[in-house]
C-alpha cells in the first residue's frame, strides 16, 4: 500500500483549503492509498476525529513560523525563534516521510516550503496545490514562483481564473487543474413564510461583509432579516458592530459557526457573498447544490463558479447599487427565483463528482515517475535528521544562508 503525506495549512477546518482537501484524502483512502497528514497543533478536535474517523493518521507539530515568514499572519521580530522551528519541522516532516514510506508528498497551500524541501532532501516527489491568487495579502509569493517551480514534480492549482492566470507567470512547468470539491447532502429546509437575506462564512475583511450590511442599510427593507452565519475576525466585526449601531439597524443577526450551517437555511431564504477575493468558493458551490438562489460579487472564485455551473448572479463587487438592485428583485420575485435554482440542482450535482474534481491530481498520483532532480540536494547534508548546531547563533548563520540564497524571503535579511 503506498503512502501519500499531505501538509496542511492551518489543522482546522474553518478554510476551504483544508475541507476540500481533506475529501481528496478521503477517496485516496478509499482507492487504497495509506494517506497521513502533517499540520501545526490547533485546537480543532473536530479536525482530528474527522480524519481518525477516515483512516487517516494526524502528525499535529508544534511550529512557530508554518508559512513563509512574509505570508500573511506570520509570527515576526524573532528570527533565531524561526530558523529554529523551520529547520526543526523540516527535520520532523523528514523522519516522518521515512517512518512511514511515503513516495509522495502533497503540499495544499502555496504558503508553506518546507514539505518541498523535506521531499528533495529525501528524494522523492513533491506536488504543490496553489488555492491563492497572488494578489493583495498573497501577492508576496510572486518572489517565491522559481522555487516553486524547481520543487515541483507536479503543480496544480483550482480551476478556471486562477490557473489562467497561474499559467502566466510558471513558465518551465505546466501547471494543472483541480476542483475543490465539498460534500453536501440534500437539505430539506424547514418551510418559512417570510424571506432572508442570509450570508454563510467567516467574517473577516477579505469576505467583506461590512458591504452587505451597508447594502441592506440602503435597501430599507427592515422587516427583511440579515443573518450571518460563522465566527469572526475581530477587527472586522468592529467595524461591522460600528455601522450597525450608528445606523439603528435592528434586523441583523450573528450566528456562531455551525458544523451544518445549511440546516439553519430556510425555503425562503437568498444566500449573499459580498467577498472580495476567491479561488473556487466552496460556499457558493455548497449553496447552488442546496438550491439557494445566490447573489455573489464578480471577484474571479465567484466568476469561476459561475461559468462552470452557469447558475448564480453576479454583482460588481464594489457596486453597491448594483447589489441593491438584486436584492430587492430577488426579494419580490423570490418563488420564480427559487423554482429556477432548485431546477439547476441536478445539472450541478451530475458535474461536480469527486472522480471528475481531482482527476489530474489522481492521475499523475497514479504515474510513477520518479523524483526530479532538485537544485538543492546537498541540503540534505545542512538539514540533517539528528544536527546539533549547539547554539542559536550558529544554527541562525546556517538556516540564514541557505534561506538566503534559496528562499529570497525578507526574513533572510
Amino acid at each position: 500500500m503506498k503512502t501519500i503525506l499531505f501538509l496542511s495549512p492551518t489543522g482546522t477546518f474553518d478554510n476551504g483549503a483544508e475541507i476540500s482537501i481533506f475529501n481528496l484524502q478521503k477517496h485516496l483512502v478509499t482507492l487504497g492509498y495509506n494517506v497521513v497528514n502533517v499540520c501545526p497543533v490547533s485546537n480543532d478536535q473536530k479536525y482530528f476525529s474527522k480524519h481518525k474517523h477516515s483512516g487517516i493518521k494526524v502528525y499535529p507539530i508544534d511550529v512557530f513560523n508554518w508559512w513563509w515568514e512574509d505570508a500573511p499572519g506570520a509570527s515576526v521580530g524573532n528570527e533565531r525563534v524561526s530558523a529554529y522551528y523551520y529547520r526543526d519541522n523540516i527535520s520532523q516532516i523528514r523522519k516522518i516521510i521515512r517512518s512511514v514510506n511515503a513516495y509522495i508528498v502533497v503540499t495544499n497551500s502555496v504558503n508553506m516550503f518546507q514539505g518541498a524541501v523535506a521531499a528533495a532532501c529525501e528524494g522523492i516527489r513533491h506536488f504543490w496545490l496553489i488555492h491563492e491568487f497572488p494578489i493583495d495579502l498573497f501577492s508576496y509569493y510572486r518572489s517565491k514562483i522559481d522555487f516553486i517551480e524547481d520543487f515541483s514534480d507536479e503543480l496544480f492549482s483550482v480551476a478556471g481564473a486562477l490557473n489562467k492566470e497561474l499559467s502566466l507567470l510558471f513558465h518551465n512547468i505546466k501547471v494543472r487543474e483541480f476542483i475543490p470539491f465539498t460534500e453536501v447532502n440534500a437539505v430539506e429546509h424547514t418551510r418559512a413564510s417570510v424571506s432572508r437575506i442570509v450570508s454563510v462564512g467567516r467574517i473577516t475583511d477579505r469576505k467583506n461583509q461590512i458591504e452587505l450590511i451597508t447594502a441592506y442599510h440602503k435597501l430599507n427593507r427592515p422587516e427583511i432579516e440579515l443573518v450571518f452565519i460563522g465566527d469572526f475576525d475581530k477587527d472586522h466585526k468592529e467595524i461591522c458592530d460600528a455601522y450597525i449601531n450608528k445606523n439603528k439597524l435592528k434586523n441583523v443577526t450573528f450566528i456562531s459557526s455551525l458544523e451544518k450551517p445549511w440546516d439553519i437555511v430556510t425555503d425562503k431564504d437568498l444566500f449573499v457573498s459580498t467577498s472580495k477575493m476567491e479561488a473556487f468558493p466552496l460556499v457558493y458551490v455548497e449553496a447552488l447544490l442546496n438550491g439557494i438562489p445566490a447573489i455573489v460579487s464578480d471577484n474571479p472564485g465567484h466568476i469561476s463558479v459561475h461559468h462552470f455551473f452557469e447558475t448564480g448572479q453576479l454583482y460588481r463587487l464594489g457596486n453597491i447599487d448594483e447589489l441593491i438592485r438584486l436584492m430587492a428583485n430577488g426579494l419580490d420575485n423570490f418563488d420564480d427565483l427559487k423554482k429556477e435554482s432548485l431546477s439547476n440542482t441536478a445539472k450541478v450535482r451530475e458535474k461536480y463528482s469527486i472522480n471528475a474534481a481531482y482527476q489530474e491530481i489522481i492521475s499523475a498520483i497514479e504515474d510513477d515517475k520518479p523524483a526530479r532532480a532538485k537544485s538543492i540536494r546537498h541540503l540534505a547534508n545542512l538539514v540533517t535528521l539528528n544536527e546539533n548546531y549547539g547554539s542559536f547563533s550558529g544554527l541562525k548563520r546556517s538556516i540564514k544562508n541557505i534561506f538566503k540564497r534559496l528562499f529570497n524571503t525578507k526574513a533572510t535579511k
